[in-house]
């Protein structure tokens, strides 16, 4: 793992985002991006200089913002890995993508919610947008990660080969964590499955994955995303893995489940989506 991207607007999930960030890239030689965007629907890098000028609001806020990040970053690093700081203006969810695509990112560290986040609400649409578009693996945190805990993954799936490239992009923070995976296949009333037949898809889906130490369990839930998080908290797992379709199917987790998921628990939740 080479470069991690944190999107920061300095509220406490996003300070949660960075210090989580600097754990895992302590484990390695990782280096990381702090990016913060200034909301504006103007398409500022294509804007002439001349143009710019006439937003003097705009110019002072970057100037404020990149004084801020670099502030934050002095405050917060707590190691030898390099740090970077990156203000942009433009749609933060876009910001965020098309920073983690021209650093080639290996992760994106987001927290669950924004600033102005109020307690009881769904997590933040920005992160929301970011695991739709990220071409990268995206962990999401309410909390700063724990090290020790990220040494359990749960994985979640239907375990068909269409998500199995996604599960692979995961790999990376998998092996840096030092992490046992297990496999999860969750048995609901209206989407039941023989344990037989889920064992073998799991057993199949784990082929030549035998660098990793993964074990195998069918758990049966009322509710797909109810089951994950229950399953994960007895587990005492420090992290949910899913890879999750863009598209409406019945073959694979959606997005959404992956944002219910993350919104029903503490347990960081590590999404890479994948299109059939």
């Amino acid at each position: 793992m080479k470069r991690i991207v944190v999107p920061v607007d300095f509220s406490k999930y996003s300070e949660n985002a960075f210090l989580s960030a600097v754990k895992i890239a302590a484990k390695g030689d990782a280096s990381i991006t702090c990016v913060n965007a200034i909301n504006s629907s103007l398409d500022w890098k294509n804007l002439p200089e001349k143009e710019k000028s006439k937003h003097q609001e705009i110019l002072d806020k970057l100037a404020e913002a990149k004084d801020k990040l670099n502030a934050f970053i002095v405050d917060h690093k707590v190691s030898g890995n390099p740090v970077e700081g990156v203000v942009e203006v433009g749609v933060p969810s876009n910001v965020i993508v098309d920073t983690a695509y021209k650093q080639a990112a290996d992760l994106v560290i987001i927290g669950a919610y924004g600033a102005g986040h109020e307690e009881g609400k769904f997590i933040g649409s920005t992160m929301q947008k970011v695991l739709r578009h990220a071409d990268c693996p995206v962990l999401a945190v309410k909390k700063v990660v724990d090290g020790r805990a990220m040494k359990k993954m749960v994985f979640a799936a239907l375990f068909n080969e269409e998500s199995k490239p996604a599960f692979i992009r995961m790999k990376p923070l998998i092996k840096l964590a030092g992490a046992s995976v297990h496999f999860l296949y969750i048995n609901t009333p209206s989407k039941f499955t023989d344990s037989l037949k889920a064992e073998e898809l799991m057993r199949t889906y784990a082929a030549g994955q035998e660098d990793l130490v993964i074990h195998k369990h069918v758990f049966s839930h009322d509710e797909a995303e109810k089951g994950i998080v229950a399953f994960a908290e007895s587990q005492k797992a420090g992290l949910i893995g899913l890879a999750s379709n863009t598209r409406k199917t019945n073959s694979t987790y959606q997005i959404g489940v992956t944002e219910t998921v993350l919104y029903k628990t503490e347990v960081p939740v590590l999404s890479v989506k994948f299109e059939r």
